[in-house]
C-alpha cells in the first residue's frame, strides 16, 4: 500500500461504519494473542485482533487518523482466522482488515504494479503465462542469479530476492501445458470432474498437480481441465473487493454449464476455499450470487472428495516405510473449509506410514500468500516455530495441501537444516503406487 500522508485531523471513515457492530463485539479480553502468529512472533498489541479492532473502532468514532502507522498494523494480519476461533464474541477480524485495507486503498490508491497485476494479469491466465514465461526464462539464462549479486533486483524492489528464494529450481513448463495432452479418460467414468488449476501449481509446482490429476483418473473420474483464472483469494486479501468480484464473475462465467460436471476439485486450499466464499463475495449481485451458490455445492477440496465420494483402499497400495506428519493449511482448517480428518485419514491409509501429529497443526506457516515477502522478517519468525515442531515429530515427510505451504515450508526445512520431503496428498499416494510398480 502506498504511504498515505498524515491528516490534520481525526475524521469518521463513514464507510466502515455498517463493520461497528461487529467491532462493537471485542471485549478486550485478549484471548486472541497466544492465537495469534504474527503477536507470537512480534508482540506487538497492533499486531493482534485486539489492538486492530480498537484501532478500527477508533476509525469508525472519529477518535484517530488514517495514517501509514495505521497500515502497518492493518497490513501485518495473516487472514487465517485464529483470533476469531479463539475469540468468544468470535469479532471476524479478517473481516475487519480486508474492510480497512480497501478503504485505505480507495482513499490513498494503490501502487501502479498491483494494480495493473489485478486487473489486467490475474485475470488473463495467457498474459500471466506470458510474464512467468519471461521469468523462467531469465532464471535459466543466469540474468536473475547475476542480477541479484550485483544489487539490481534488490534496486528494483527489496523484496525481490526473498520471492525468488522460495523456489530454488526453475520448472519444466507449466501445469496447464503439460495436462492439454495427458489427460486420459476411464473407459467407464464413475464421476464427472471439473478440475481447477490453481496459480501456484500451474506455474510453481505442476509436478503437484499432475499428480493429482493421476490419482483422480485412477479412481474414475473424467476429468477436465478447466479454463479457469485466478481465484481472486490475493486480490480480496489486500482490499480490492471490486477486482476480487470481477474474478468471480469472470471464472464463474468461464465454468460455463455446471451440469457438466459431478464436481470442481482443486488440491490447492487456499483455492477451494476461496471459491466457496463466492456467495458471500457476490451477495449483491442477483444474478452471479446465485450462479455462485450453484457452484458452491460442486466444489471440493481433493482430500475432501477422495474420502466423501470415492475412497482409498490400503489394498491398492505398497508400503511407503516413513514417519510422516501433516500441517493444515488456513484454508483447510475450521476456521474456513473444515477438511481437516479427511487428509489424515488418506495419509493413514497408506501402509507403512508412521503417522505422527504435529504440534500446532493448523497455526499458519507464516505464508499468507504474498506475506512472507512483503513481511519476510515477521513470517521467518513464524516460519522457525512451524519448523521448530516439525523437527519435534521425526518426520521425513510433510505433507500439506496449498502451494503457498508447500514452499514456504520447504524452505524453512532447507534453513533449519532437516533432512525432510514436502509433499502433497496426491503425491504421497503416487508414491505408494509407484512401489508397487504403478505409473
Amino acid at each position: 500500500m502506498a504511504a498515505a500522508p498524515r491528516a490534520a485531523a481525526p475524521t469518521r471513515i463513514e464507510e466502515l461504519r455498517p463493520f461497528y457492530d461487529e467491532v462493537a463485539k471485542c471485549g478486550k479480553c485478549g484471548f486472541c494473542q497466544p492465537a495469534c502468529p504474527v503477536y507470537r512472533a512480534t508482540s506487538i498489541e497492533s499486531h493482534v485482533a485486539r489492538g486492530k479492532n480498537a484501532l478500527f473502532r477508533n476509525l469508525i468514532e472519529g477518535r484517530t487518523v488514517m495514517d501509514e502507522q495505521l497500515t502497518e498494523a492493518f497490513e501485518n494480519c495473516l487472514l487465517c482466522r485464529a483470533c476469531t476461533a479463539n475469540c468468544f464474541s468470535a469479532v471476524k477480524t479478517d473481516r475487519l482488515v480486508v474492510a480497512f485495507r480497501e478503504s485505505y486503498a480507495r482513499r490513498f490508491g494503490r501502487p501502479w504494479v498491483q494494480r495493473w497485476i489485478f486487473r489486467n494479469l490475474l485475470p488473463s491466465p495467457g498474459r500471466m503465462a506470458c510474464v512467468i514465461r519471461l521469468a523462467w526464462a531469465a532464471r535459466r539464462l543466469g540474468l536473475v542469479d547475476a542480477a541479484n549479486r550485483l544489487g539490481l533486483l534488490a534496486m528494483i524492489n527489496p523484496k525481490l530476492p526473498k520471492a525468488l528464494a522460495l523456489r530454488d529450481e526453475v520448472p519444466a513448463g507449466f501445469l496447464r501445458d503439460r495436462l492439454r495432452t495427458t489427460v486420459p479418460t476411464p473407459p467407464q467414468p464413475r464421476l464427472r470432474v471439473g478440475y481447477w488449476i490453481s496459480c501456484g501449481f500451474n506455474y510453481m509446482l505442476p509436478e503437484v498437480g499432475e499428480a493429482t490429476v493421476r490419482e483422480l483418473t485412477r479412481q474414475g473420474a473424467a476429468v477436465t481441465v478447466l479454463k479457469n483464472a485466478c481465484c481472486g483469494l490475493p486480490v480480496y486479501g489486500y482490499g480490492d473487493l471490486e477486482g476480487a468480484r470481477a474474478l468471480a464473475r469472470r471464472n464463474i462465467d468461464s465454468l460455463g454449464d455446471l451440469d457438466r460436471f459431478d464436481f470442481v476439485v482443486s488440491e490447492c486450499g487456499s483455492c477451494s476455499g476461496h471459491l466457496k466464499e463466492y456467495p458471500g463475495l457476490l451477495a449483491g449481485d442477483p444474478e452471479y450470487s446465485v450462479r455462485a451458490a450453484r457452484l458452491v455445492r460442486k466444489v471440493r477440496a481433493f482430500t475432501e472428495l477422495l474420502v466423501e465420494l470415492v475412497g482409498v483402499d490400503p489394498a491398492d497400495l505398497q508400503p511407503v516405510e516413513a514417519v510422516v506428519t501433516y500441517h493444515d493449511p488456513c484454508h483447510m482448517t475450521e476456521r474456513y473449509q473444515g477438511v481437516v480428518s479427511q487428509p489424515r485419514e488418506i495419509i493413514r491409509a497408506v501402509p507403512g506410514v508412521d503417522f505422527r501429529e504435529l504440534n500446532e497443526a493448523d497455526a499458519c506457516c507464516g505464508a499468507a500468500g504474498s506475506y512472507t515477502v512483503m513481511h519476510n522478517d515477521i513470517s521467518m519468525k513464524i516460519l522457525e516455530r512451524k519448523t521448530g515442531n516439525v523437527e519435534h515429530t521425526g518426520a521425513g515427510i510433510l505433507i500439506t495441501e496449498c502451494p503457498a505451504c508447500i514452499m514456504q515450508l520447504a524452505l524453512g526445512a532447507r534453513r533449519r537444516g532437516l533432512d525432510i520431503e514436502v509433499l502433497s496428498v496426491s503425491q504421497l499416494l503416487e508414491r505408494a503406487r509407484r512401489e508397487q510398480g504403478g505409473a
